[in-house]
């Protein structure tokens, strides 16, 4: 079996920059470190970082390697933690961010009765219509859309959702149905923009036909969940999530348009960095969030 803690060396390595920091990090010799990694690639037989007498580049294998090896670490560490802490009481604080709508109508219910269930830990929930510097900020856990890519971070996908494009039955008498994303053009288009500009890019279709489609809008706002307010007034179309509108499709306020031009569903993390990883709290709320939007998402 394997050392895993050359594994532990690399990803420390790529974390701080370079053998130096990881080496005073790690409380370890520079050509301790040094010769960790080499062993490491030796024994792979491959190139994990391309070295110069300054920095230290990932090969396409290490960025492989690094994104594998970072999970790895993080999920041994959060059992780890959880075993050997699963007699003590969990307290302290979270800081957790979330966007605006899922924040208000599903995190902070999910918040509410996570603290019930804790009562040593408090959680600082922050809602916001922007992707927040995680790090920067001083997060401990963040609700996110979309792929989970950066290595600093790990974490679970909650649910899927579809992307739908919806309207008003008035707006549909008035103006007729786009039959294809290019119909859009024109079409009053609502939609989010958080950098208050008149645009924004809607997904269509799947596999090798998915595109991105730059639609110019007729109303945009910085709030996400105005152009739904804007489209049941009959004012135009927009681009959401199944379950942002799936309401207001029930009561008939709704409906969908441009169905076979659906793209893949989108996905929805819970994310925390890696160094959180053997937090006991943290542990915890995770496996609450799980739990609680297990099956949430909608068809």
């Amino acid at each position: 079996m394997h050392d895993i803690s050359d594994m532990a060396v690399f990803v420390e390595v790529v974390q701080q920059g370079g053998f130096s920091a990881a080496a005073r990090r790690m409380g370890l010799a520079t050509s301790v470190v040094s010769d960790r990694v080499k062993g490491l690639e030796k024994r792979l037989g491959v190139k994990l970082l391309n070295r110069t007498t300054r920095t230290q580049v990932l090969t396409d294998s290490g960025t492989a390697y690094l994104a594998r090896a970072s999970r790895i670490i993080a999920d041994i560490a959060a059992m780890e933690a959880l075993v050997m802490e699963e007699s003590t009481v969990a307290r302290g604080d979270l800081k957790v961010t979330a966007p605006g709508p899922l924040g208000r109508q599903h995190v902070a219910p999910f918040v509410g009765s996570f603290c019930l269930e804790h009562p040593q830990i408090r959680v600082h929930l922050c809602l916001e219509d922007r992707f927040s510097d995680i790090a920067a900020e001083g997060y401990d856990i963040a609700f996110r859309g979309g792929p989970m890519v950066d290595s600093q971070f790990t974490g679970r996908c909650l649910f899927e959702t579809r992307r739908v494009v919806v309207a008003s039955p008035a707006y549909f008498d008035a103006s007729g149905r786009p039959q294809t994303p290019q119909d859009l053009k024109h079409h009053r288009c609502l939609v989010f923009n958080s950098q208050a500009h008149y645009f924004a890019e809607w997904r269509f279709g799947r596999g090798k036909h998915l595109r991105a489609l730059r639609v110019e809008g007729a109303m945009a706002s910085t709030n996400s969940e105005v152009p739904i307010g804007w489209a049941i007034a009959g004012l135009g179309l927009t681009q959401k999530s199944w379950w942002e509108v799936a309401p207001y499709i029930a009561q008939g306020l709704l409906q969908t348009v441009l169905e076979p031009y659906e793209p893949e569903p989108v996905s929805f993390y819970a994310i925390h960095p890696l160094r959180s990883a053997q937090s006991r709290k943290v542990g915890l709320f995770m496996e609450a969030a799980s739990r609680w939007f297990r099956g949430f998402g909608g068809a």
